[in-house]
């Protein structure tokens, strides 16, 4: 499971008891996360971090009473995961309907300018890989 590292750092507020995080409490989680991924005992990925033997490559949903993340707080890889698995699916649906539902899996009511560009970049990924197939029409997963 891959954590951005704004996640790191509310969920440090919350543990913490403290209201807001300023300057010194982010750089002080992004300065430990670091030195964790230095050490070996996280994988770093940019912004995201995971823990050393887990497979990162599973795509989460929200469960009932969990937060919906944002766009930018799901890991590229997991975007990657999530698409490829409802187009294999679902085959033959358009780019737009796999869009829709890949923002219905993640938990978003709507979606917005950030949310569409970010999975079209997603599909746009998955075409390069040949991991999915066909036109903006008819989109199915490799074979």
């Amino acid at each position: 499971m891959d954590l951005h590292e704004d996640l790191l750092v509310q969920r440090a507020r919350e543990a913490w008891g403290v209201a807001r995080a300023g300057n010194r409490i982010r750089d002080d989680v992004r300065e430990v996360a670091r030195a964790l991924a230095d050490s070996g005992s996280v994988v770093s990925d940019d912004a995201f971090f995971h823990a050393e033997g887990l497979n990162p490559l599973k795509a989460r949903h929200p469960g009932d009473g969990e937060t919906v993340r944002k766009v930018v707080h799901i890991a590229p890889a997991e975007r990657y995961v999530a698409l490829a698995e409802l187009a294999a699916e679902c085959p033959g649906m358009s780019r737009d309907e796999l869009i829709k539902q890949a923002c219905e899996f993640f938990g978003w009511r709507r979606t917005g300018k950030d949310i569409r560009d970010c999975l079209a970049a997603g599909i746009e990924e998955l075409h390069r890989q040949r991991r999915l197939e066909g036109g903006p029409e008819r989109i199915r997963a490799a074979r």
